[in-house]
């Protein structure tokens, strides 16, 4: 009995430390300290102590509450069943909404989350579509027209034949002409006209200033400081003497978020570390190189998921701007150890000056980054990029362009 009794209570601390440990590595910086403030509302022990610049206003809190944050909290809340009913589920879940940008759309890899859960890619691709039952409705579709779908399939009050043209006209956005003279076609543009291409835009603060959690200096010598300004001190106060089970759990949940606190930042600044050495040729101006998430999780004895939590909605500063963390995760995609990425950079700039008259085909493209990095690759892998970039045919494109003009 005593047994069992010391396993549950060694399963309910590791259950509190999972749960207070996963938030506090995931959140931006901005969250913290409003989360913290949370925390030691419902414990009285605890007490934050903000540095003198940092300290979270009224109206800081008030812009937390409408920040891209707040829409991944609520969309956390409804991770649960029956949508999401079991603890794989709710895993592979997890890990999808780590890689739902600010606009509430998916730009992750389906195979690396997989590799991350041990899961099948189908698996993953079939949890990815419940999250059209999610609100705000559209979030974690991979573009604007698959948003547009979720929020299709939202929808209750709509019979079967306008269903079937509304989504006929969404999949053929860009030939929308050929549906004009469907009996239905005006009812089915106004359903359209009601969705939202940015899913999330309710939690989209224009003005919100993105906080960088590190400033990175590469002068002589490479400097990594951590922005210490937005890390709050954590005093614990009282009740040490008490013998009362609720309030040592309360003592220990208490030590716990100082530890928890302590090791996020060592976690973060291990991996900044790291990502910064493997992309000095990027900080003094270059391109990126490969790097995957699996390379960091190996050279630092850290769990993979580990790795892609903490990157998530993190942030450096340095000469060459802002970035994300997750920026400088690239892939090799040729034995000269070029990376995705910048391929895919060069091409968006390619087709971004292109001629209007005569946009560039997929054959043009392939045949510029041939001339540019002097590599082999097939065409099918330029239309792959160009579609991953969320850009159109060639033909389509003339087809914009003139409307534009």
């Amino acid at each position: 009995m005593k047994t069992t009794n010391l396993e549950l209570k060694t399963k309910r601390s590791l259950n509190l430390s999972l749960k207070l440990w996963l938030p506090l590595l995931q959140l931006p910086l901005e969250e913290l300290s409003a989360y913290l403030d949370t925390i030691s509302h419902e414990n009285p022990f605890l007490e934050i102590r903000y540095p003198y610049e940092s300290a979270p206003s009224g109206r800081f809190l008030e812009d937390l509450a409408l920040s891209s944050e707040s829409f991944h909290e609520r969309v956390l809340e409804q991770l649960v069943p029956p949508l999401f009913p079991t603890g794989l589920s709710q895993k592979t879940a997890y890990e999808i909404l780590c890689d739902i940008n600010e606009d509430g759309l998916f730009d992750g890899d389906i195979e690396h989350i997989a590799s991350l859960c041990h899961v099948s890619s189908e698996f993953v691709e079939s949890i990815r579509k419940r999250f059209s039952k999610l609100e705000p409705k559209g979030i974690g579709a991979r573009n604007q027209k698959e948003a547009f779908v979720f929020q299709l399939d939202a929808l209750s009050d709509i019979d079967d034949e306008l269903y079937e043209l509304t989504l006929k006209i969404i999949e053929n956005i860009e030939k929308i002409d050929r549906f004009s003279k469907h009996k239905r076609f005006s009812e089915s543009m106004a359903i359209i006209k009601k969705f939202s291409n940015i899913p999330a835009i309710e939690y989209k603060d224009a003005s919100r200033q993105i906080i960088p959690d590190f400033f990175v200096d590469v002068e002589d010598e490479i400097s990594v400081r951590i922005n210490s300004d937005y890390y709050p001190d954590i005093v614990i106060q009282g009740g040490f003497s008490s013998k009362h089970e609720n309030i040592k759990e309360k003592l220990k949940e208490a030590r716990d978020i100082v530890n928890l606190l302590e090791l996020r930042k060592s976690t973060l600044y291990k991996i900044v570390l790291l990502i910064v050495e493997t992309q000095i040729n990027f900080f003094i101006g270059g391109e990126l190189k490969p790097l995957s998430m699996s390379f960091l999780a190996d050279e630092l004895s850290f769990a993979e998921s580990t790795i892609s939590r903490a990157v998530a909605n993190k942030y450096i500063e340095s000469k060459r701007g802002i970035y994300p963390l997750k920026f400088f995760f690239t892939n090799a995609v040729t034995s000269k150890g070029l990376s995705s990425s910048q391929i895919k950079n060069f091409l968006n700039e390619q087709i971004r000056y292109e001629d209007k008259e005569n946009p560039l085909t997929d054959d043009d493209v392939l045949k510029l980054v041939k001339q540019r990095f002097g590599i082999d690759m097939v065409r099918r892998t330029v239309t792959k990029y160009r579609k991953l970039l969320g850009i159109v045919s060639s033909k389509e494109r003339k087809k914009v362009y003139k409307v534009n003009q």
